[in-house]
């Protein structure tokens, strides 16, 4: 049987140490295989170690952390970055082609080609990435947090998770915009980790199971929506960039279709936000 960590502060480091060696595990299977999943997994353990980073910065009235601390995984997190979203466009329009009876073979082909472009880059940066600094950041999260109290971390820490909620929903009437929504769902993502770091430790009972399921499920509708929204907008760089008329005609096609789509997800989302209180309780 497992025992319970000893204090807060041990759940908040063990937090960062797990996706500190994620990233380490992932990014070196994204060297060695090009493993799409992999660069999704080590993007998102950058997500979630960045989430708490600030989270914590703003718990106090000087930030804990400089920001500049992680900037090496920020780094790998940009060279990975637009590989990923056109991997997580090439299975959108896999699916809509499934569902819906469409081929769109010039845009497969046109963001394949963008992935191939980029292969180059995303290695010289990932053999470049000095491992030490992961070990670096890891010891200065201990020695940032060692001195501080452990109740009023705790505390304030829920306090910040509970304002920053209460600060989402007076905003919910404001998401009028597709710009606006993305700005929402980045904010709720990160506390949705901050929800999970705390749900998952067994010293604190502050987020219970109901709050971190219905912030997980609802994350993952916003997520849905979001990916839409990039293969919509998305299209206009196609215009942009392209002369082949085949390819603007397909472009122009997929727009067509996607448009009624996007705004269908938009505005089932809109409705729920505005409706659901309970989004908004941790």
């Amino acid at each position: 049987m497992e025992t319970a960590p000893e204090s807060f502060k041990a759940i908040i480091i063990a937090y960062l140490f797990k996706y500190l060696e994620q990233f380490r595990v992932n990014l070196t299977k994204a060297m060695e295989e090009y493993d799409p999943e992999a660069i999704h997994e080590y993007r998102v353990s950058v997500k979630r170690i960045r989430a708490i980073i600030r989270a914590m910065n703003r718990v106090y009235d000087d930030p804990l952390f400089n920001e500049k601390m992680i900037n090496p995984l920020r780094f790998m997190f940009k060279a990975g970055g637009t590989i990923r979203d056109d991997q997580v466009q090439i299975g959108l329009v896999e699916n809509l082609e499934k569902e819906y009876g469409l081929s769109f073979p010039l845009i497969k082909e046109y963001y394949i080609k963008r992935i191939e472009n980029q292969r180059n880059s995303f290695f010289n940066k990932s053999v470049d990435f000095d491992y030490e600094s992961i070990d670096i950041i890891a010891q200065q999260v201990e020695n940032i947090l060692e001195p501080l109290d452990d109740a009023s971390l705790e505390l304030n820490l829920y306090q910040r998770l509970h304002k920053s909620m209460e600060k989402l929903k007076r905003k919910r009437y404001d998401l009028d915009k597709p710009e606006m929504l993305h700005k929402f769902r980045t904010l709720f993502k990160e506390n949705g980790y901050v929800a999970e770091m705390v749900y998952h430790s067994q010293y604190s009972q502050k987020v219970t199971k109901a709050v971190y399921t219905r912030m997980k499920n609802f994350g993952q509708e916003l997520g849905n929506w979001h990916d839409h929204y990039q293969l919509w907008s998305k299209t206009a760089l196609i215009f942009q960039e392209t002369k082949n008329i085949d390819l603007l005609t397909e472009s122009f096609e997929l727009r067509k279709f996607i448009t009624p789509v996007h705004d269908k997800l938009f505005q089932e989302i809109l409705h729920l936000i505005k409706r659901d209180d309970s989004i908004f309780i941790v």
